[in-house]
């Protein structure tokens, strides 16, 4: 007999493209799954699956079934959680994201998290973009708040937020308000890490304007790009919300240049899987806690990945 247990296999197995990872995905064994799919294709009386040498593709008949059973699973959640949205959402949400992020608006979308679904746990992922991307696209995380957007036709990308770069120094180094990127290689130009937009934009700067030689601290960890500038080791572009603290009592100041990087553009992305109705809702409080705090807020709508990002 049908039931939406067998569903749900079907459609991870289609997801992932491995029985052994739907398994886990599932918190069940491999012989489990391979259950419940005898079981599915007996009912329906049709092979959902191509099985070769460890490789599991669909089948024509499984291509054209596994919309239907999205929308089922889709429609149940949807059920559940106008029945009683207190307690439908429930369960581990996976999320990962730039650390720029964790100096602003996160906390507060947490806590919104909390009071709102009250039975949802969160594990949270702090890494650089590139990790992120890999970790979505892999299904380790559900949710992905990073410079984006991710380049692949299986994820949903929503531009939420962005900072403009400013050019900060600490006071000790004497630069002048105003000054002209040439006078900063008498220091390091500490950046974000070499695998970022931000880190090539200004090397490309540099290398454009024949500004040389130019020393590069490039740092994976965004507190402690704001320690080393701090310090005085060097130079850096960082957003205001970051170092609004330093700027206030006068650690860090703005140096009004020539030019400064495009400012960073997060994008929150995910890909629709058989349980993203609480995914969907974590999106919904996102961009409702940056719109809360007046930060310029972008188009709702999914945007297409540039090939350069």
């Amino acid at each position: 007999m049908l039931n939406l247990k067998q569903l749900e296999t079907f459609v991870w197995i289609a997801n992932l493209g491995s029985f052994r990872l739907a398994a886990e995905h599932l918190c069940t064994t491999q012989p489990a799954i391979s259950t419940r799919i005898s079981n599915l294709e007996h009912t329906l009386n049709t092979t959902l699956f191509n099985r070769d040498k460890g490789a599991v593709t669909l089948t024509a008949k499984g291509r054209e079934l596994l919309p239907l059973a999205e929308n089922i699973l889709n429609n149940t959640a949807q059920l559940c959680y106008k029945a009683d949205a207190a307690s439908a959402l429930s369960g581990l949400l996976r999320i990962g994201v730039s650390e720029t992020l964790v100096h602003t608006w996160l906390p507060q979308f947490l806590a919104s998290i909390n009071e709102q679904y009250p039975d949802v746990e969160i594990e949270l992922i702090v890494d650089a973009t590139v990790n992120l991307s890999k970790e979505l696209l892999a299904h380790n995380i559900d949710l992905a708040i990073l410079l984006g957007p991710i380049s692949d036709p299986a994820v949903i990308n929503q531009t939420i937020c962005e900072y403009p770069l400013y050019w900060v120094a600490s006071p000790t180094l004497g630069l002048s308000p105003t000054a002209s990127t040439s006078h900063f290689t008498q220091w390091p130009i500490i950046t974000y890490a070499r695998n970022t937009l931000p880190y090539h934009q200004i090397d490309r700067h540099f290398t454009e304007q024949k500004i040389h030689p130019v020393q590069y601290y490039s740092v994976s960890a965004l507190s402690a790009s704001v320690k080393l500038v701090e310090s005085g080791v060097g130079v850096a572009t960082l957003p205001k919300e970051v170092i609004q603290e330093q700027l206030d009592d006068g650690r860090l100041i703005i140096i009004d240049t020539d030019w400064v990087p495009n400012p960073l553009t997060f994008s929150i992305s995910y890909i629709t899987t058989p349980d993203s109705l609480l995914i969907e809702e974590a999106v919904k409080v996102a961009f409702d806690i940056v719109a809360n705090l007046g930060n310029k807020s972008v188009d709702r709508s999914p945007i297409e990945p540039k090939n350069d990002q």
